[in-house]
């Protein structure tokens, strides 16, 4: 497996959107394309096997805060730590960057694995489309 990092202003990010495109839209229903405004101000991570992409996540900062986010791995990669590599990898972006505190909105099935990463939930819920989410935080 090899993570490669990739600046959302410059770089091509479709491998990135291609996983996201996967887990969020076609696996989960969420409304197709899943591209936002903070794309470009991020730095994207996309892991791959072999050639393959297979897992990413994103990391912008916004209002004094890093934010982690659209954390995906294709179905058939799961089990196989990808999730926490990412994470372990975009705090060390925020970390070269000066970040004292993350914060990311969890789909609530995934609240336990951010909570296995260090993060807490705020008791902030919101709504993305059908699903809800809860804010949490990292102290680092």
């Amino acid at each position: 497996m090899e993570v490669k990092r990739f600046n959302g202003a410059t770089d091509d990010l479709t491998d990135a959107f291609y996983v996201r495109e996967q887990v969020f839209t076609i696996e989960q229903g969420f409304t197709l394309p899943d591209v936002d405004g903070y794309d470009p101000l991020s730095t994207h991570l996309v892991i791959y096997d072999a050639e393959k992409p297979v897992a990413t996540g994103r990391i912008f900062k916004d209002d004094g805060f890093f934010h982690p986010g659209r954390i995906a791995v294709l179905k058939s990669y799961r089990k196989k730590q990808l999730g926490r590599l990412l994470m372990e990898e975009l705090e060390k972006i925020a970390r070269e960057q000066g970040a004292s505190c993350l914060r990311l909105g969890a789909q609530l099935y995934a609240v336990p694995f951010y909570e296995r990463c260090g993060y807490r939930g705020t008791g902030e819920r919101f709504m993305d489309e059908f699903c809800e989410h809860e804010m949490m935080e990292k102290i680092l």
